[in-house]
């Protein structure tokens, strides 16, 4: 019996070794799948975006990034800074050029009254929203 049990356990030792090796070899494969494209998406977002005109507050829904200069901002989205407030959906935001754009209602707040569009771009570097469809516009008092 005593001859036998080294054998038997060298045996049991050697199947453990290949064994491992297997696994490892199993693990460290490389996966044959290509992504070409990764999306990046942020629920309930709320961020300050430094721009030309100084600090913006941005707030979805749903953020998607497009692409490297690009953002969208789904569902209800707000841009807030020192001047005025935004509140719309479905967002658009050119971030290399200052550039932001909706379709969709919106409502804007300044120092002056609140305004009501059915859609606007705003040129933030140059200082100007351009609002479009039917305007609505009430001063406070």
């Amino acid at each position: 019996m005593s001859k036998f049990f080294p054998k038997v356990l060298n045996l049991i030792i050697f199947f453990i070794i290949v064994l491992q090796t297997f696994i490892y070899y199993l693990n460290t494969k490389s996966s044959t799948k290509v992504f070409s494209q990764k999306s990046v998406s942020v629920e309930n977002f709320s961020s300050i975006v430094l721009s030309k005109s100084g600090m913006t507050k941005i707030g979805s829904e749903k953020l998607n990034k497009v692409d490297e200069n690009n953002i969208s901002l789904e569902g209800i989205s707000y841009l807030e800074n020192s001047k005025y407030k935004i509140y719309g959906s479905n967002i658009f935001i050119d971030m290399e050029n200052d550039v932001s754009y909706s379709n969709d209602d919106v409502e804007v707040i300044n120092s002056m009254g609140i305004l009501n569009a059915e859609g606007f771009t705003n040129l933030d570097s140059e200082g100007k929203i351009l609002f479009q469809g039917k305007v609505t516009f009430i001063r406070h008092d």
